[in-house]
């Protein structure tokens, strides 16, 4: 019964945690220090994204 029960509540955490996430590509964040080191290249994938969302 204990194994039941531990499976079962392994099922549901998996099935929870993987509902969570963010689709699509993921974003860099501006730094909090220092300048911008991101290349024109990097950066025009970002705003090729927005472009596609909005």
């Amino acid at each position: 019964m204990r194994r039941l029960t531990l499976a079962l509540s392994g099922l549901a955490a998996v099935l929870l945690i993987s509902g969570c996430g963010i689709r699509g590509d993921l974003e860099r964040p501006p730094p909090v220090w220092g300048p911008d080191e991101r290349t024109d290249e990097e950066r025009a994938h970002e705003t090729e994204a927005e472009d596609r969302e909005g």
